[in-house]
């Protein structure tokens, strides 16, 4: 098995990739900070938090790499999952 094939069904990403993910995640998580979302508070923003890391791995792990696709999606998702 290519290394490359290896790589990706293990779940590892590319730096590139790591780098869009980075970058969708930092980018979700200031639009949720300016917005001055509930998310934020200190009681709800490490699971607000995960909630967007899990959305965002998930989707890219599905091939969805675009930064401002990720970021989106992310927000919608936490905004219809929010935590408890």
């Amino acid at each position: 098995m290519p290394i490359r094939s290896l790589v990706k069904s293990a779940g590892f990403f590319s730096p590139e990739q790591t780098r869009a993910i980075c970058d969708a995640f930092d980018g979700a998580w200031a639009v949720i900070q300016s917005s001055g979302s509930k998310f934020t508070t200190p009681a709800l923003a490490p699971t607000s938090r995960e909630i967007l890391a899990k959305r965002i791995i998930g989707r890219a792990l599905e091939g969805v790499l675009s930064v401002a696709e990720l970021r989106d999606d992310a927000i919608a998702y936490l905004k219809s999952n929010p935590p408890k």
